[in-house]
């Protein structure tokens, strides 16, 4: 039987979640960290970000927000103590966006706006796959539509721009 990690995620009111994982990753300062079981005895202090927790197969089958904390590795005990945690799951960018706009001090704001950012990049990424990008307007356009209209663009840009300066304007320098 493969040997499991006891990760327990703990915030300032209570343990928030207490299991049995394969692995997890942790969004510490430096980069994130794969803690597996039987790891050196560790101290780590996180970020705000993702902690990802692993299956047997590698797949993360929950992720959480975090807002900075700090993380103790030792004897496959994993304790991570965080300021705030939100399922991934849990907020839509709707949600986090009104939170931003709420924060009540710049710690509050930059947890959401992070959430936020995390999102619309999970959705651009998505959309990519798909082929299909946001124009400045924010429809839905593919790739080629997108490429047709910058060119148009450049090309409407460069007949009303000058070319150089104007004699006078050499005299003048």
């Amino acid at each position: 039987m493969e040997k499991k990690l006891h990760l327990t995620i703990v915030v300032p009111s209570k343990i928030y979640l207490e299991e049995e994982v394969a692995s997890v990753i942790l969004p510490a300062v430096r980069a994130d960290v794969n803690i597996l079981s039987d790891r050196a005895p560790s101290v780590f202090i996180l970020d705000f970000g993702v902690v990802q927790i692993l299956d047997t197969s590698g797949l993360a089958k929950a992720k959480y927000f975090v807002r900075s904390g700090v993380a103790e590795i030792a004897r496959n005990l994993c304790k991570v103590m965080v300021q705030d945690i939100v399922p991934v799951d849990s907020i839509k960018p709707y949600d986090a966006k009104r939170k931003v706009e709420a924060a009540v001090d710049e710690q509050e704001r930059l947890f959401y706006q992070m959430i936020l950012d995390y999102q619309r990049g999970v959705r651009r990424r998505y959309l990519r796959t798909l082929k299909l990008f946001s124009d400045k307007s924010g429809q839905l356009k593919t790739h080629e539509e997108i490429v047709e209209e910058v060119r148009e663009e450049m090309a409407e840009a460069e007949q009303h721009a000058p070319i150089g300066k104007s004699a006078e304007e050499k005299e003048e320098a």
